[in-house]
């Protein structure tokens, strides 16, 4: 059995579940409203710098956090967006799902 070949088999059952392939749905349909698309794609990135700030231990900026959060709310006053929230958050349960099978499956390396 080869590792690596094993992992891209659960790739592949990722991405042939109900949310992965509802989530790119969505994302395309939003990539046809290049403006709304465009303000996600800002959040996204925003979102990003935040997390790795939060990842850091960096200190957090409450107006750009207040800033985002006025984002995300108007982001959600589309139907689309919304979905597309929701899309990534039930993926990201899956993830989470799967991150816990495995380390419950090698619990052994965490065991002294």
């Amino acid at each position: 059995m080869n590792f690596h070949d094993k992992v891209y088999e659960l790739v592949k059952a990722l991405k042939e579940t109900y949310e992965y392939k509802n989530y790119l749905t969505l994302k395309q349909e939003l990539k046809n409203n290049n403006q709304l698309y465009e303000k996600l794609k800002r959040f996204k990135e925003k979102q990003q710098k935040h997390h790795l700030k939060y990842l850091n231990s960096e200190t957090i900026d409450e107006k750009e956090l207040q800033e985002m959060q006025d984002q995300y709310t108007e982001l959600t006053q589309n139907e689309l967006c919304r979905q597309l929230f929701e899309a990534e958050m039930r993926i990201n349960v899956l993830l989470g799902d799967m991150q816990k099978i495995v380390a419950t499956g090698i619990k052994e390396l965490n065991e002294f």
